[in-house]
């Protein structure tokens, strides 16, 4: 039983984090600081205005030209790849 307790545990450690659209910037970036350099690759490069700390990543995506669901994609995979 404690065996199978250690299972769950070590596989929930795993499990990657997500983002979602609705997350603020600042809100992506407390979640790994690397995150700042996905948004930035993908052209978000106003990751440091204070203003896109409040704003969502679909909001921010939306002014900049940027697919949000693409970026979306690509800050989750990041996270994928880190929790592996």
């Amino acid at each position: 039983m404690a065996e199978e307790m250690n299972k769950e545990t070590a596989a929930e450690k795993k499990a990657p984090l997500k983002v979602s659209k609705d997350m603020t910037i600042g809100e992506i970036i407390n979640v790994d600081v690397n995150l700042a350099g996905v948004l930035m690759g993908g052209g978000m490069y106003c990751i440091g205005c204070p203003a896109s700390m409040g704003e969502s990543l679909e909001e921010a995506a939306m002014v900049h030209g940027i697919d949000p669901d693409l970026l979306l994609e690509r800050l989750n995979a990041y996270l994928a790849a880190q929790a592996q």
